[in-house]
């Protein structure tokens, strides 16, 4: 048997090496194209995913403004959202010690503070602390008082502590004179329009 020259074939194992070389760099390359692929679709799904998530989210808000805005606006006119009204509430505690048929009143007003965190739940919710002070002719003139100031509220308050205390210690007298000091603390609470927290 004989052995083929070793020099013919030199030239045809040269281009079989180089073939199989190419052949492994076009793998290896069609590999990598097929990863970077696959990744470029992978960010490209999860984009889409963020965009539907986002176009749904904004449905969803768009939806909750459509059904809530009525709302909104009434609460703008009764002036729990911007900024607070100090003078209507004064107003309208002189006009509910009149509508109750009362003695007159004095009243003093602190600056607007931030609420309780109980009472906040996320909102840039505000409270100004009210003190009235009013002579009584009796205990029940104190409910109609805080009755008529309900019925006649430009805000949203709440009376946080009412004190009655005699102003003599003589014995009622028959004549409509003042016989009781009644002292109330009124919160009105008011919420930024834009949202945002008050420096």
């Amino acid at each position: 048997m004989t052995l083929p020259p070793l020099a013919s074939l030199k030239t045809s194992m040269l281009l079989l090496l180089a073939a199989g070389l190419m052949a492994a760099a076009g793998i290896f390359w069609s590999h990598q194209q097929d990863t970077q692929a696959r990744a470029a679709l992978q960010a490209q799904q999860t984009a889409l995913h963020a965009a539907h998530a986002r176009q749904q989210q904004g449905r969803t808000e768009a939806r909750l403004i459509a059904q809530h805005i009525d709302a909104y606006h009434a609460l703008i006119a009764r002036g729990f959202v911007g900024e607070e009204n100090r003078l209507a509430w004064i107003e309208a505690v002189h006009l509910a010690n009149r509508d109750a048929r009362l003695y007159g009143l004095t009243y003093t007003l602190s600056p607007r503070a931030a609420a309780p965190a109980t009472l906040v739940s996320g909102l840039p919710l505000k409270q100004t602390r009210m003190v009235v002070n009013m002579p009584l002719l009796v205990e029940t003139d104190l409910p109609r008082f805080l009755d008529a100031l309900h019925a006649r509220t430009p805000g949203v308050f709440r009376v946080s502590r009412c004190r009655l205390a005699r102003i003599t210690d003589t014995p009622p007298q028959p004549v409509n004179h003042p016989e009781l000091d009644a002292e109330c603390e009124l919160l009105w609470f008011t919420v930024a329009a834009d949202g945002k927290e008050e420096k």
